[in-house]
């Protein structure tokens, strides 16, 4: 490399590759829960047992989700560390100041339900079409009093977090939904879902798993941010020739 000179190389390419890793580990994890839970296959060479479900590997069993999840309905109050989440029809809760060009929310969230880390929240009248994410932010956020909030048994969140994402699920809840053309769900409703429920050292098992294949993802996504962040602060000088390409 010459003085004055730069060698720049558009990070594109590497930008789009990084975004197909991050889809191909997505896939993978559909891929693998999906054989853990729906297909039971590392427990084919053990004993089944029958249930309404169907059959299920012993030790499962088939549980409403009322029964292994928990309403919350804890207000924001005069806290004022809250952020306001808001589930998107991708799947995800966002941070409402981030994802709307415009405020959604009232200026007074005093009355908003909290979202603690790894619980989840959905919009009850759109719900049907995947209003409903978890927060995966390290702080708590919350949502409108009209949503719904519900907390999972210990070390499940990843497990439901997969599990809501089932076409099986999604029919489910679209069953359950009431009303005409906006149908809503209720808690109530939803906690009659029932599903085969795995035991805990299966689901440790698995979020071992699941956590590696994020940890990948995070390392891909924060290598593209930093291309990016490169691309920004060298094109102004390229652009202005301060420095040349050869």
């Amino acid at each position: 490399m010459r003085t004055g000179y730069y060698t720049y190389k558009p990070h594109n390419l590497s930008v789009r590759k990084n975004k197909r890793r991050n889809g191909n580990l997505e896939q993978q994890v559909q891929a693998l829960f999906k054989a853990w839970f729906v297909d039971f296959e590392p427990f084919k060479s053990g004993k089944f047992v029958d249930s309404e479900l169907g059959k299920i590997p012993a030790g499962w069993k088939v549980v409403e989700l009322g029964k292994v999840t928990t309403q919350e309905k804890e207000k924001v109050g005069i806290r004022s560390d809250v952020k306001v989440l808001s589930p998107v029809t991708t799947g995800k809760l966002m941070l409402s100041e981030e994802y709307f060009t415009k405020q959604v929310f009232s200026d007074s969230i005093a009355k908003y339900i909290l979202v603690k880390p790894n619980s989840f929240a959905y919009n009850p009248a759109r719900v049907n079409i995947g209003s409903m994410g978890r927060n995966t932010f390290m702080f708590d956020g919350c949502v409108s009093p009209v949503y719904v909030v519900f907390s999972c048994e210990k070390e499940y969140h990843y497990f439901f977090d997969m599990y809501r994402q089932l076409p099986s699920f999604k029919e489910e809840v679209i069953a359950r939904s009431i009303g005409g053309v906006r149908q809503t769900l209720k808690y109530s409703d939803f906690a009659l879902i029932r599903i085969a429920y795995p035991p805990q050292n299966i689901v440790l098992k698995f979020n071992d798993l699941y956590k590696r294949l994020l940890h990948a993802q995070d390392m891909y996504h924060t290598e593209s941010e930093n291309l990016t962040e490169i691309r920004d602060l060298l094109l102004p000088r390229l652009m202005s020739g301060e420095i040349k390409m050869q």
